[in-house]
């Protein structure tokens, strides 16, 4: 029964995502230790979904209310692939590549995970 959920939920899977985890190394240099992104895993068959939470906002100065949105946004992909913390995930779906950061620890089910990301912000 799990072969066959797993099945169901590959058909799903509209997008693909490369995995990069960061690795420490001493700069040869410097003899600074220093962290890169490394390639773990390429072309992983994904999906993503995004989930949109409106709530009002009280602004105390002007006693106004504003509408403010925030969008959630999660990725569904087999569970046999090892996804650390603080990884990396480039997903490309519909024409589009975004790049992401995973926000902690994948959920794992017997027939999938889900991992809740953020935009990466390259600055800073």
């Amino acid at each position: 029964m799990i072969k066959n959920t797993k099945n169901t939920l590959k058909l799903l899977y509209t997008a693909f995502c490369n995995i990069y985890e960061y690795e420490s190394f001493i700069d040869e240099n410097s003899f600074i230790k220093k962290q890169n992104s490394v390639l773990k895993y390429e072309n992983i068959p994904c999906r993503v979904s995004y989930y949109k939470n409106s709530y009002n906002v009280l602004v105390a100065k002007e006693g106004l209310f504003n509408n403010s949105i925030t969008q959630r946004v999660k990725i569904f992909l087999d569970n046999n692939i090892k996804i650390k913390a603080g990884s990396i995930i480039v997903v490309t779906q519909n024409g589009k590549t975004t790049k992401y950061k995973n926000s902690g620890e994948p959920v794992i089910y017997t027939s999938h995970q889900e991992i809740m990301l953020d935009i990466f912000d390259d600055i800073g």
